[in-house]
């Protein structure tokens, strides 16, 4: 059942990506050959119209073909010869759409829990905060001259501000009171805290801010590990690939509906944000050729532009049986 709720996971992730495509294609009047749902051979296939539609036996993928997206066509409909603007925003759809995705499951994750608001439910034992005095209901409204106007704009100062004295000014009741508190590294998880738990509220509008500050924090943190890694700062063994992401899915599916939305957004960023380097095959690549063209003013031969594209794939090929091999000595390890 986990590996089967994972594959239903990732197969929905692909599935959003490539509807992206596919609905801006058909939009703009582009033709599609074929959408697609997984790699390999067909389960199954239906045509409706003049694409067809099919479902493989790999779910870890998928595909939307376009007339005239890697060769030449005189099909006025093709890829290829729509304007440069259409193409773009074929392109740039799928990947936008994985990153709405997220903020959907984010939406639901939080309306569910309710979001995290800068007043304090409790009090950690022993920690700067309940050394300084501060006490449950206390509404923490600015922080060395800086309004806080959620828990994210509270946890952003703590953690850069490690070791270092903060002015505090706290609402208890109707008083305002000052309180200078120097933040601490947590143990376990090496980050900056000074010891106290938020209250939650549940709201549409509070899940729609929070979904969306939180879909900006995971894209900070998956371009800051893509620029990490092109500089060899952190090892091509910490890669994880679909073994891996279908493994991890099944460990946070074991700790509720909440993590599992969560981490799929989480994944769902990845998808979008890795969709979008400039590398051939994937969708940057196929959009820095339209850039290139708009540059030079003539496009980029087809079929050479597709030949590139080809090299890339197989590229691709060779990361995903590097990294589906590291995922399964770490299992193995693991184990």
């Amino acid at each position: 059942m986990i590996i089967v709720l994972s594959l239903i996971v990732l197969s929905i992730l692909v599935m959003v990506h490539e509807f992206g495509h596919f609905i801006v294609a058909k939009m703009s009047g582009t033709k599609v050959n074929e959408f697609s749902i997984g790699f390999g051979p067909r389960l199954f296939k239906w045509k409706y119209g003049e694409t067809e539609y099919s479902f493989r036996i790999l779910l870890l993928g998928g595909y939307c073909a376009l007339a005239g997206e890697d060769e030449k066509t005189d099909d006025k409909r093709g890829f290829a010869n729509k304007p440069w603007y259409i193409r773009l925003a074929i392109l740039a759809a799928g990947p936008i759409m994985n990153i709405l995705l997220a903020m959907v499951f984010l939406f639901m994750a939080f309306y569910i829990t309710g979001s995290p608001v800068p007043q304090v439910k409790s009090v950690l034992s022993g920690y700067p905060a309940q050394k300084a005095g501060i006490l449950p209901n206390d509404k923490i409204v600015m922080i060395n001259g800086t309004k806080i106007n959620d828990w994210n704009d509270l946890e952003r100062i703590i953690s850069s501000n490690k070791g270092t004295e903060l002015n505090l000014k706290i609402k208890r009741d109707n008083s305002i009171i000052d309180k200078k508190i120097t933040p601490i590294t947590d143990k376990k998880t090496s980050k900056a805290m000074i010891g106290i738990m938020p209250e939650y509220q549940r709201s549409i509008f509070l899940a729609i801010k929070t979904a969306v500050d939180k879909t900006i924090y995971f894209s900070k943190i998956i371009i800051l590990s893509i620029v990490l890694l092109i500089t060899g700062k952190v090892s091509t063994n910490d890669l994880m690939g679909p073994v891996g992401i279908v493994q991890t899915i099944g460990v946070v599916a074991k700790t509720g509906f909440v993590d599992l939305l969560i981490f799929s957004a989480f994944i769902s960023v990845n998808l979008g944000l890795f969709n979008l380097l400039p590398f051939p095959a994937l969708d940057g690549g196929r959009i820095l050729f339209v850039i290139i063209e708009v540059l030079r003013g003539k496009p980029v031969d087809p079929n050479k532009e597709g030949f590139v594209h080809y090299i890339g794939f197989l590229l691709l090929i060779i990361l995903f049986i590097f990294v589906t091999y590291r995922d399964l000595v770490r299992i193995f390890l693991i184990r």
